[in-house]
């Protein structure tokens, strides 16, 4: 992504394909992400972007997720085969990609939002987090991680969280080996 999305473009784009709910839930994202990308050396405005397209596909039926992976020869686990849900991130990357021409940095932080992955990039990890802690979660576990995130900032809140998710996961068998993969990842890196 050379030049900025139209900001407008963008809310065109996916107002028409998400619930309003959903459509809240990415402009809340959005914010968060233009205040993470500071102390992680985001381009703020990239981040937002990331934010704002990070669900597209949230709301998409199962089958429906499955048959675009095949299609656009999205490489997945069989626990996304099980779960289809995770196969929304990766799904909404691609179609950003192919219809609104996004860079790699959102394409990889959109595409790995739902499992996580050991080296993800910066943007990648600040929308793990600004998914996860955006201000109209009401579990208490996203109050807690903005917490955490304004007392001690933000490498400490992203662990938690990861953590948070992966036992989320561990509730609902299978796990996705990425969700372990990357809390590991992020606990020899980032402590």
């Amino acid at each position: 992504m050379t030049e900025p999305l139209c900001e407008d473009k963008i809310i065109a784009f996916v107002k028409q394909r998400i619930h309003l709910k959903t459509y809240r839930h990415i402009l809340s994202v959005g914010r968060v992400m233009e205040e993470v990308a500071i102390p992680l050396r985001l381009r703020p405005d990239k981040a937002r972007v990331a934010g704002l397209l990070h669900d597209l596909h949230k709301g998409t039926d199962p089958n429906v997720l499955l048959q675009l992976a095949e299609e656009y020869e999205i490489p997945f686990s069989e626990t996304a085969r099980i779960k289809p849900a995770l196969l929304h991130g990766p799904v909404a990357a691609e179609v950003c990609r192919r219809e609104l021409g996004i860079d790699d940095d959102i394409y990889e932080a959109i595409f790995w939002h739902t499992t996580g992955k050991p080296n993800l990039n910066k943007m990648g990890l600040a929308l793990v987090f600004a998914d996860f802690s955006e201000p109209l979660r009401e579990h208490p576990e996203s109050k807690r991680a903005r917490e955490l995130y304004e007392r001690k900032g933000f490498f400490p809140a992203l662990r938690y969280v990861a953590q948070r998710k992966l036992e989320h996961a561990q509730q609902k068998p299978p796990v996705d080996p990425h969700t372990q993969a990357f809390c590991t990842w992020l606990e020899q890196h980032l402590s």
